[in-house]
């Protein structure tokens, strides 16, 4: 194998090198992987809190409307 690269100058990546670029790929997949659940958790929170808003907003307006059928409305 080593008189063919050496005669057609083929070169090709070491066993060393692949295990670092896929190691390298890991890394940045698990860096991204945590920033996204954190900003998943963040916008769950969030999502959260504005149902509760708007809960508490249908539930004033039904009482309003509730009020004005009780006034002939």
């Amino acid at each position: 194998m080593r008189r063919l690269c050496k005669k057609y100058n083929i070169r090709a990546f070491t066993l060393v090198e692949i295990i670092l670029v896929v190691a390298i790929i890991l890394m940045l997949a698990a860096f991204v992987m945590t920033g996204v659940s954190d900003w998943i958790e963040t916008t769950k929170a969030a999502n959260n809190g504005v149902n509760a808003s708007v809960d508490d907003l249908n539930q004033k307006t039904n009482d309003s409307e509730e009020k004005l059928r009780n006034y002939g409305f």
